[in-house]
């Protein structure tokens, strides 16, 4: 590698740094959504199950996911319209959840209906994949304490793989309000003041 193609990696690497920094990529709002009918799918499945009604469930997560999804894909192509600067860093960001949601919907619906893994398995799993998303979008971020979320994560993922049980549905619950609702509220605000400073 020349010294010429070193500069301009570094040049293409600070570029992107500076977009991210400069145009907040994520007002937190998707993260709340995802969180909250995460969280809510995860205790009516817990009481679905506590109380013997787990029929009800292969209609229940289908919807739920669906629904999720087309909200998404409707808000972003929305979002998209208004968007007056589009940068790489942003780019970076939606193809990291795009592919954090494809392998998620595909671990939940496609692992268990296959007879791979018990559904106790799928929180840890995604967990495992959240750790990875969060320590990615720290760093586009230019915010560490995005990125160290990612240790939540996976030690919350360790402690489910180890338990397997109902009570994993409560401990993710607990972990999507502590490591992706409340972060979502910190980056929602962050971006309403960004916005406001630059407008």
């Amino acid at each position: 590698m020349t010294d010429l193609d070193a500069q301009q990696e570094l040049a293409f690497i600070k570029k992107v740094m500076t977009d991210s920094r400069k145009i907040l990529i994520d007002d937190g709002r998707g993260t709340i959504f995802w969180g909250l009918l995460i969280s809510f799918g995860l205790l009516i499945t817990y009481l679905s199950v506590a109380q013997g009604w787990e029929s009800t469930l292969s209609w229940f997560w289908p919807a739920l996911i669906g629904f999720g999804w087309i909200y998404t894909i409707v808000t972003e192509i929305r979002r998209e319209r208004k968007r007056r600067v589009k940068t790489f860093a942003g780019k970076i960001m939606g193809a990291v959840w795009i592919a954090f949601g494809i392998s998620a919907t595909i671990l939940g619906f496609v692992g268990t209906v296959m007879g791979a893994y018990h559904g106790v398995i799928i929180s840890p799993l995604i967990a495992v994949l959240l750790g990875t998303g969060y320590l990615v979008c720290g760093v586009l971020y230019g915010k560490s304490w995005v990125s160290y979320l990612s240790i939540g994560w996976w030690g919350g993922a360790i402690l489910m793989f180890y338990m397997q049980n109902l009570e994993t549905l409560l401990i993710m619950i607990g972990m999507l309000i502590l490591l992706q609702i409340i972060p979502g509220i910190f980056l929602y605000r962050e971006f309403k003041i960004e916005r406001a400073i630059t407008e």
